[in-house]
């Protein structure tokens, strides 16, 4: 990294820094009304966190390129054996007609033995219909009832019957491209030659996530008009967020479109069902048993996002939800088996889908004084450009240096491994090769 652009990452800190010393201390309307007040709080708080976010990506964006971290996903080698993958397709009460596009797609996977490539549709719902699809296009189906656990207990059920060393998890909303593992699988080839090379130096692959991707705009580019301006959300999270997080071998599982070891979910005792968002609890629980984690930038799937207030309330609640549940789960606080980087990646996390929220507070600021002149800001509007806008401006450009492609290569993966964890992986080896 050259000297310029860690200054410019230092000075878009420091002021943005001082910006927030000067809104906590000199701006907040303590004499106000409650609403006032209330309101007041709740946009400085916003800032807080999201100028901590941006701070957290800030300092992975400098980790990252100080240990050249450069993800090289190689491709499939003439000749050379590949593994055995189970695609599953995981629905619960979905309409058929969505979950046709995405098995349709899924059965256009390339692979260089498509014998090895096995797909079911897991179905919770149990439904005669759901049957019929799995029939028509030659793929397998796990029907279940009486389904306790949501998600995790319908994947874990499906699981029991499969027996691949590798596997690949896709809502019923995310259709896989073709080249999905294509990008995916030759990276847990290339760790297990290398387990075998120099076990004690290198980490062992729990799982691969693919970028979240949205043919659709999200709820902010829908309403504004504003997809070519406004980047969406998800997208966001997915190739930049978690890239960086995956820079540190600590990527997180999003929920769909993601390659697993068995072996290794194994060993953590399947998807947890112990919370709603057992996608951020089963990529940490993996992390935790010194499983490494990528992220790759190029999307090979997409799906739907919600465009409505209702739903996309009822999912940002739901994450909310879940990630405490995780959080208090997992001990993220007091947990000897975190290292730092793995805490700060889960806080940030958190913060991060309360970003919705932010946004509407944003929005309503300015329309309360606009129409209402209630001033939430107490502050001269001169003086608050000149302590705002150079902060805001420089973070908002180094934000955008940082949508790079944040990798890792190969020869960074390297770590001990467990005796225990070497033996029972170099086993899979042998299934691999």
């Amino acid at each position: 990294m050259s000297n310029k652009r860690r200054f410019l990452y230092f000075l878009a800190i420091a002021l943005s820094v001082i910006y927030l010393i000067w809104r906590i201390f000199f701006t907040i309307p303590w004499r106000s009304n409650i609403f006032t007040l209330i309101f007041a709080l709740l946009l400085v708080i916003s800032e807080i966190l999201s100028n901590t976010t941006g701070f957290i990506l800030i300092f992975f964006r400098m980790l990252s390129t100080k240990k050249k971290m450069q993800l090289d996903i190689p491709d499939y080698k003439k000749g050379q054996a590949v593994p055995d993958v189970d695609i599953i397709i995981v629905t619960h009460n979905e309409s058929v007609d969505l979950l046709r596009k995405t098995v349709n797609a899924a059965t256009y996977i390339e692979y260089p033995d498509k014998s090895k490539v096995h797909i079911v549709i897991a179905d919770d719902g149990n439904r005669p219909e759901v049957m019929k699809l799995a029939k028509h296009y030659g793929v397998g189906y796990s029907g279940m009832e009486n389904n306790k656990h949501a998600k995790s207990g319908n994947i874990n059920h499906t699981l029991a019957k499969l027996h691949s060393p590798l596997f690949a998890i896709f809502d019923t909303d995310m259709m896989p491209f073709s080249s999905f593992l294509k990008k995916t699988v030759p990276l847990f080839t290339q760790n297990f030659r290398e387990l075998q090379k120099d076990p004690e130096h290198t980490d062992i692959l729990g799982f691969v996530q693919t970028p979240q991707s949205f043919y659709n705009a999200d709820i902010f580019q829908f309403n504004l008009f504003s997809e070519k301006i406004i980047p969406n959300e998800q997208d966001f999270f997915s190739r930049d967020v978690n890239i960086l997080n995956g820079g540190n071998k600590r990527a997180l599982f999003t929920g769909s479109n993601a390659v697993f070891l068995r072996a290794a979910v194994d060993e953590v005792g399947g998807f947890p069902t112990d919370t709603i968002t057992e996608d951020f609890e089963l990529g940490t629980m993996l992390n935790m048993k010194g499983y490494i984690s990528l992220a790759t930038k190029v999307p090979q799937s997409s799906g739907i996002t919600p465009i409505d207030i209702k739903g996309v309330i009822k999912q940002r609640t739901r994450w909310a939800r879940g990630v405490i549940q995780s959080c208090r789960n997992l001990h993220i606080f007091t947990n000897p088996h975190l290292s730092l980087i793995n805490r700060i990646i889960l806080i940030n996390t958190y913060f991060y889908w309360w970003a919705f929220f932010r946004r509407i507070i944003y929005i309503i600021a300015p329309i309360l004084y606009a129409l209402f002149k209630i001033q939430v800001v107490n502050a001269n509007f001169w003086i608050l450009m000149v302590v705002w806008a150079p902060g805001y401006f420089l973070l908002h450009y180094v934000m955008g240096i940082l949508q790079e492609c944040m990798t890792m290569p190969k020869s960074e993966m390297n770590v001990g491994v467990k005796s225990k964890k070497l033996s029972l992986h170099l086993t899979y080896s042998s299934q691999l090769f």
